[in-house]
């Protein structure tokens, strides 16, 4: 069997897409998720900010997102 710096092209991109496509279709499970499954969570404050301006001739808008949310845990 060929060392994996000895693969062609062809057989690398087909590799890299088979990655891509198996952590966009594989579901998703870690302890962390499973530790909110008995929490609440209530978003107290949603604050957008947004400037506009030109750089170069070009229309460019600048926005922040802030969300403030709090997290109650069943401990």
């Amino acid at each position: 069997m060929k060392d994996d710096k000895d693969i062609s092209v062809t057989r690398a991109v087909g590799r890299f897409f088979g990655h891509i496509w198996g952590a966009t279709t594989s579901p998703v499970s870690s302890e962390e998720s499973e530790d909110h499954s008995e929490s609440q969570s209530e978003v107290v404050n949603h604050d957008v900010q947004e400037a506009q301006g030109a750089i170069d001739g070009k229309k460019v808008v600048l926005r922040r997102t802030t969300i403030d949310e709090v997290e109650i845990r069943e401990d």
